[in-house]
Parts: structure tokens; sequence; C-alpha cells
């Protein structure tokens, strides 16, 4: 099984693969050389199954906004009903004045 891991873990494993580090990062990560980082951050089982079986990267909230707001986006595109345009894109500007609102700033949905 592929276990969850944040982006900014996933970027450091990369950076590691990267320099040919890859056959090193179990045994760094057991003494101890990454205490402090985000690869430190992990367990070294969650690590292990990261290496030997991939991962999937822990979606953000900036991401799961987006997701949302393009799903509303395809419903819109799609509705048969006027009033189900309507109330989607209702929904969408709310998305939208919230965070306005709250000083966020979110490509593709209230950012370009």
């Amino acid at each position: 099984m592929k276990p969850t891991i944040t982006k900014e873990q996933a970027e450091a494993l990369a950076a590691q693969k990267f320099a040919n580090y890859e056959e090193y990062i179990l045994i760094a990560a057991c003494s101890g050389e990454f205490e402090g980082t985000s690869i430190g951050e992990l367990d070294i089982m969650t690590l292990a199954a990261a290496l030997v079986n991939g991962y999937e990267v822990e979606a953000t909230p900036e991401d799961r906004v987006r997701e949302y707001f393009a799903e509303l986006q395809e419903k819109q595109r799609t509705a048969q009903s006027r009033g189900v345009t309507f109330s989607l894109e209702c929904e969408r500007e709310g998305v939208i004045n919230t965070l306005n609102l709250l000083g966020i700033k979110i490509e593709g949905v209230n950012a370009r």
C-alpha cells in the first residue's frame, strides 16, 4: 500500500533521489540524519513503504478548494436546469467571496 505524505516530504525525497542518495535514505533516517527535516517527521515504516511502494502526495487545502471549485464549474456546465445552473453559480460566487474576505488567493479560483 502506498502511504500518503506531505508535499514537503515528497519534495525532500525527490531531492535525495535526484542527488543519487536513494539507497542511503533509510540508513540516514535510522541514524537520525534527517532529524528536524520533513523526512525526519516520517516514521521509519512509512518512509520504507514510500521508498518501496511509492507514495501519494497529500492534497493541500488550496488543492482541495481548487478541486471543489472545478467540480462546481463542471456541474454548472452540464446542468440541465436553469435553476440548478443559477444555484451552482451562486455557490461558486460564495467560494470566491469567502476567499476574498479571508484574503486568500488561489490560482484558478480567485487569482489569475
